[in-house]
């Protein structure tokens, strides 16, 4: 994932960006400190894993869209906003891939006779 984050922190003491990602469709909420590769003036690159569960990774289970929200903090283990320095950055990114979760296929008998009133 790519961002401008350095531009909207610029004004905070920080060493880690704290992720809260909530899908659009269920609400489910999701947490993690982001692993950074690049983190310059131009940009921040961030990986994020997908398919473990810890205080750097998340685990997704749902493809669509999530609201982000990113804060900057000076713990590297805190996953609570409330306990971040600021929400420096908020936007929408779409997941994209093959749901673990499936959804049941519903289907009915083609020979059916329906009576109007």
């Amino acid at each position: 994932m790519y961002l401008t984050l350095q531009e909207s922190a610029r004004d905070y003491e920080y060493t880690h960006y704290l992720f809260k990602l909530t899908h659009r469709l269920s609400g489910a909420e999701h947490f993690f400190v982001a692993d950074v590769s690049v983190d310059n003036p131009r940009y921040t690159a961030v990986d994020i894993v997908t398919d473990t569960d810890d205080t750097n990774n998340v685990l997704l289970t749902e493809t669509g869209y999530y609201e982000y929200a990113v804060y900057v903090q000076s713990s590297s283990s805190n996953l609570d906003p409330a306990n971040a320095t600021a929400l420096i950055e908020q936007g929408l990114l779409y997941v994209f891939g093959v749901d673990i979760t499936t959804t049941p296929t519903i289907s009915a008998s083609d020979n059916f006779v329906y009576y109007g009133n």
